[in-house]
């Protein structure tokens, strides 16, 4: 997820492994951003949860398609 400072204007990523770190965290403390310091400028960017949420990793689904076969088995 790509960050643009907003008083150096410098933009930077966000790494994905960050993010599903940083969000879950962020949720149970009830917090609506997460502060990440500007790589450039090193002040401080608050970066929306839901922003974030949209870019975190999800899991994967469980297959339906496997406990079917396991029930048609017993």
């Amino acid at each position: 997820m790509n960050v643009r400072c907003n008083y150096c204007g410098h933009s930077f990523s966000l790494g994905r492994e960050f993010m599903a770190m940083a969000v879950p965290q962020a949720l149970e403390k009830r917090q609506k951003s997460v502060v990440v310091e500007c790589a450039n400028c090193r002040k401080q960017v608050k970066v929306p949860v839901r922003q974030m949420q949209r870019f975190v990793p999800r899991p994967a689904p469980d297959a339906p398609e496997e406990s079917l076969e396991e029930s048609e088995a017993s």
